[in-house]
């Protein structure tokens, strides 16, 4: 049986590829760029899809818009850019500073797939800063990170329990501009919540006891939302979060600690 393709090794590639045909301010037909990373044109969209995402979520100028037909123009898998507005699109993607952004597949090049670091980062969490050291890029990081939330936590919030994966997201107990090489992607240091109890999480409205029971604070630095104060107690005060199958996952006790501390 063939081994599966690695896309995100060909996104490693394909990145090098583009950083350079932006710094040349050119473009390079989908033959071509085919012809660089090793596959059939035909294929790249896959490539370019994983590139595009990237740009996307992390709010970066739409560089896959360099890639095209031979008259210059992406095809229809490109949605990062209004096409009818293609121009304003290539001076922003020229005017960008590639250089200084690492390339976010990195940990890919030698064949390492995102699914092998998922399972890394589940099976060893103690082991969280060597897997951090391969990937370097914060964006790439927390795309993974949430991807091992995701998992860990069977696609449903831990207060609410609310399962529409697109609306879930990866909170740290201790912020990331805090956390420690060791603590940015271990999971013991993350929660698994819908956007809306992500939101009252890292505000300190909700914090998690230490049996994992979801303590309520009332919080007047937030005007605006202590209206819903009485029903935010009644909802989830003292009611236990939905913890991982596998204890080895489930949040960190000193981590818990620390958050409630940050917002007494």
């Amino acid at each position: 049986m063939d081994k599966e393709i690695n896309q995100f090794e060909r996104a490693a590639l394909g990145w090098q590829i583009l950083k350079r045909v932006s710094l040349e301010k050119t473009f390079i037909t989908y033959k071509n760029f085919g012809n660089e990373i090793g596959v059939h044109h035909r294929a790249v969209r896959f490539v370019l899809d994983k590139i595009q995402d990237y740009c996307l979520n992390n709010h970066l100028p739409p560089i896959t818009i360099l890639v095209g037909d031979k008259n210059g123009i992406p095809g229809t898998g490109f949605t990062a850019w209004d096409v009818d507005n293609i121009e304003e699109g290539f001076e922003k993607v020229y005017n960008c500073n590639w250089n200084n952004l690492e390339n976010p597949f990195s940990y890919a090049i030698t064949g390492t797939t995102e699914e092998e670091i998922v399972n890394e980062l589940l099976n060893e969490p103690e082991k969280s800063k060597e897997t951090y050291s391969k990937i370097k890029v914060r964006g790439t990081a927390q795309i993974i990170f949430r991807k091992a939330l995701l998992k860990a936590y069977d696609s449903r919030c831990a207060f609410c329990d609310f399962s529409f994966s697109f609306a879930l997201q990866a909170a740290h107990i201790i912020p990331w501009s805090k956390a420690s090489k060791s603590q940015r992607l271990d999971v013991r240091n993350g929660i698994l919540l819908c956007a809306n109890h992500h939101c009252l999480f890292d505000n300190g409205l909700l914090t998690i006891n230490n049996d994992y029971s979801i303590a309520f604070q009332s919080n007047t630095k937030h005007k605006a939302i202590s209206n819903y104060d009485n029903l935010l107690s009644s909802a989830f005060h003292n009611q236990t979060i939905k913890l991982p199958k596998n204890e080895k996952h489930w949040p960190n006790k000193e981590f818990l600690i620390e958050h409630r501390n940050a917002s007494a």
